[in-house]
């Protein structure tokens, strides 16, 4: 993403942070113009607008924009009454995305038009961004406006992003979606508590996807799961597996969760000498190929958490949620646990990882990527269909939900893509 900025010397503006940063903005998503827009029979290339409230809002929302996991943040959010394009940004915790979304605006009647999604890593996002902030507050500065609320909330940020530990604090209470310098004694215990159990973008995942779920119950069911004896919850042989495939399938400099969990579960099913055609219908039977023993268990019931993976010395851990008593009983605990296996599987280095309900986060996204296509691959899910077979039919083929299968075939061009390359 790249931006223009064309100052205006002769604004009116009653305030005087409006006043110092009007200007003509034009916004570019690869190299296409997203202030692009039209007004009846006229078109314009730009917006002109008072950019504080922008810069402003992303000082603000800073660590909310870079912790927060599964949520979009739109400019429209910050327009205070201007009107602009609905560009909207979202961070997995490893790549950057911002879009432009159709958008129609009436009274005055505007319509900005779609453009495809931009993808960054998170230093150029943070420049990019950061350079608007600063560009913005320094014609501020210039023009005699200087202690402005977003001048000071930058002030802040910049300084907490200069200490490793203050920074890993304030993009957790990001992923609580809270403000980290207006933030109650309650939530800053839950987040060193987690932070005892949880490094980097774990952590984040972690807080990201409580969802609501009360802190202390999962902060319990963790110490419960884990005091447990080692055969309720050691793959002795993930380990080794998980190394080979690995070494199979290397991970690539910017790849997306997703495309690595595709691609490594395939070479996991090679190593396992498994056709396409082989199926699991029970977690079980799964964790006794990967080295679990006869006493291998659910770990009990909790909310906020499918489950936990926990490296020892002598092995993987997998402590699974005990998801309960209901028909897609099975097809749940069977998911949920390959989602951890493939967390190990596309993450090998020894740590302990949440597995939880958000979508589009990096690692749960290589997870769920992982485990739907190593319980259904996409070219037996391809053959069945062909021979006239529905997706109730290849659900209950493979020991998955339907929704499963429709997420396979609605995926099944990213997929091969991703596993061609």
């Amino acid at each position: 993403m790249r931006y223009s900025i064309e100052w205006h010397d002769d604004a009116i503006n009653a305030a005087a942070e409006e006043r110092a940063s009007a200007a003509d903005l034009k916004l570019f998503l690869q190299d296409r113009n997203a202030t692009l827009h039209s007004r009846g029979h006229e078109s314009a290339d730009h917006v002109t607008i008072a950019l504080y409230g922008l810069a402003e809002g992303l000082a603000h929302d800073w660590w909310n924009l870079f912790g927060g996991r599964d949520r979009e943040v739109s400019l429209v959010k910050y327009r205070n009454g201007y009107i602009v394009p609905d560009i909207r940004m979202a961070f997995d915790g490893a790549a950057f995305e911002i879009s432009a979304r159709s958008y129609e605006h009436h009274n005055p009647d505007l319509r900005f038009y779609e453009i495809g999604v931009e993808v960054m890593n998170r230093g150029d996002a943070e420049q990019t961004l950061g350079g608007f902030i600063e560009e913005t507050l320094k014609r501020l500065d210039d023009r005699g406006v200087g202690r402005t609320g977003a001048a000071l909330r930058w002030t802040r940020v910049q300084e907490s992003r200069a200490d490793a530990d203050e920074a890993a604090f304030c993009e957790a209470a990001g992923a609580l979606g809270l403000d980290p310098y207006q933030i109650s004694d309650q939530h800053a215990d839950v987040i060193e508590r987690a932070a005892s159990l949880f490094d980097g973008e774990m952590l984040t995942e972690y807080l990201a996807g409580i969802q609501g779920a009360a802190a202390q119950p999962l902060f319990d069911w963790i110490d419960s799961a884990e005091a447990r004896p080692a055969d309720e919850a050691r793959l002795a042989d993930l380990r080794a597996i998980a190394g080979e495939t690995i070494a199979s399938t290397d991970a690539r400099d910017g790849e997306r969760g997703w495309a690595l969990g595709y691609r490594r579960a395939r070479t996991f099913r090679r190593t396992l000498r498994l056709s396409e055609s082989d199926a699991f219908h029970a977690y079980g039977d799964l964790a006794i190929k990967l080295g679990a023993g006869s006493r291998y268990a659910l770990a009990g019931r909790v909310d906020g958490l499918r489950a936990l993976r926990s490296d020892h010395s002598d092995g993987v851990y997998i402590h699974l949620r005990d998801h309960g008593i209901s028909a897609a009983t099975e097809q749940s605990h069977l998911f949920s646990f390959t989602r951890a296996v493939g967390d190990a599987v596309c993450f090998p280095t020894e740590t302990r990882a949440p597995i939880n309900e958000l979508k589009a986060a990096h690692r749960q996204a290589a997870g769920r990527a992982f485990a739907a296509e190593f319980l259904a691959p996409i070219g037996e899910i391809r053959s069945m269909r062909d021979d006239g077979r529905d997706d109730v039919t290849i659900a209950d083929r493979f020991g998955v939900s339907t929704e499963v299968i429709r997420r396979q075939w609605e995926n099944r061009d990213r997929i091969e893509a991703a596993c061609a390359a």
